[in-house]
């Protein structure tokens, strides 16, 4: 494992002296995650979103607009003159108080808690772009750790090659190198394919300018830990909820007046022998009706409600934040024990047979069995270590960790 490690960071130091000279672009997970938030088109959604919130919410609580009207008749008495009659007038209604104020107070602190849901979406997407880097990542070592197997095994090859020429093996058991020397390039192909479509996907997903020769440096990838720091745990959870409680608490509060507008009017008038000039004033009787009372009810228990789906799901939430700990755990954990195992199998067993095969008293067949194992080995461990960092982005999300 030690030897896999140290190629990886040889191949690292070679990107950062080409990208001196030039020749390519070492990218970082910092650089990666800065491109997708210049270029988060998520991002723009939700500012936009929040301002399309914002002036539906003006509109829904300005003030009524003046009110123009008029009528108009022609008067035919029985005696003396006879015309035209006219009347002309402004009606406009006021929301007394701090009614207007509150009305916009309580739509401002509902789309804030939207606005902070929404940043959920925002908190999965940077931690999606870290686990498809820490994927990448991951997938890289093993394949130059399965590289470095095959090319081993290829050395055999042409080695038994040369023994099989002069006699010195057989057919089969050449044919049997050959067979697993095919098998083991097919699976590296595959890696390869596998990791190189995770890299386009990252660099495609975070829209970094990338070359020819864009490379990802995998040197600040998270190492694997039994526990993690967390810091504070569901925050634009609470926050949201918060604001969601304080705008059903200000509702409350707005349909707690006794008077809640006033209807003023002016008004001329044209008869036929005379001018009038009228001034009126109107007063809704809320207590003639129970609207505010209804009103006040829905928001009291709305408050309820939301306390209630609150609290079961952060029931839930910290249900599934003890697990991910304790799977956190477990998998690394995990990682460490099948990289010691396959550590010393590699330079302990492994040797001990290809030794022993060398002198004859090994089997072709056992030979290549002990080689298997040794690959099936690596493949846990890379296996368990990817399932780690799935694990590790799911826990982020799942706190809302952004960064």
């Amino acid at each position: 494992m030690k030897k896999v490690i140290d190629t990886c960071v040889k191949q690292c130091m070679v990107f950062g002296l080409l990208a001196t000279m030039g020749h390519t672009s070492v990218i970082t997970l910092d650089k990666v995650l800065r491109s997708s938030d210049a270029h988060n088109t998520l991002s723009e959604t939700l500012k936009y979103n929040a301002l399309a919130l914002e002036s539906k919410s003006l509109a829904d609580t300005a003030s009524d607009p003046l009110e123009l009207y008029g009528d108009g008749s022609r008067a035919r008495p029985e005696l003396d003159l006879d015309g035209y009659e006219y009347t002309i007038g402004l009606s406009k209604s006021f929301k007394l108080g701090n009614i207007q104020s509150q009305e916009r107070n309580i739509a401002r602190l509902s789309n804030e808690a939207g606005a902070l849901d929404a940043q959920n979406a925002v908190v999965h997407f940077r931690n999606s772009l870290k686990n498809l880097y820490h994927q990448y990542c991951v997938d890289t070592q093993n394949y130059v750790s399965f590289k470095q197997s095959y090319n081993d095994l290829e050395k055999l090859y042409k080695k038994k090659r040369k023994a099989y020429k002069y006699q010195e093996i057989s057919k089969t058991e050449l044919l049997q190198i050959e067979s697993e020397k095919e098998s083991l390039f097919a699976k590296l192909q595959a890696m390869k394919m596998m990791k190189d479509i995770e890299k386009d996907k990252l660099l495609m997903l975070s829209k970094v300018n990338v070359s020819k020769h864009t490379q990802l440096s995998c040197r600040d990838v998270y190492a694997v830990r039994t526990s993690v720091k967390l810091g504070k745990t569901f925050r634009l959870s609470k926050e949201a909820h918060e604001k969601r409680l304080e705008s059903t608490q200000g509702r409350m509060e707005r349909y707690s007046h006794s008077v809640e507008s006033v209807n003023v009017s002016a008004q001329y008038g044209k008869e036929l022998d005379m001018d009038k000039y009228t001034v009126g004033v109107s007063l809704p009787l809320n207590f003639t009706s129970k609207r505010s009372e209804h009103e006040k009810a829905a928001a009291m228990y709305q408050h309820s409600a939301l306390e209630s789906t609150y609290e079961q799901n952060m029931r839930e939430k910290k249900s599934m934040l003890k697990q991910l700990k304790s799977q956190l755990k477990s998998r690394a954990l995990m990682t460490k024990t099948l990289s010691k195992q396959y550590k010393n199998y590699k330079n302990k067993v492994l040797p001990l047979i290809k030794k022993s095969y060398n002198l004859g008293e090994t089997s072709v067949i056992e030979y290549l069995l002990n080689r298997q194992k040794l690959y099936s080995l690596n493949q846990e461990v890379y296996a368990t270590k990817k399932a780690y960092y799935q694990t590790l982005f799911t826990l982020y999300t799942l706190v809302e960790k952004k960064d």
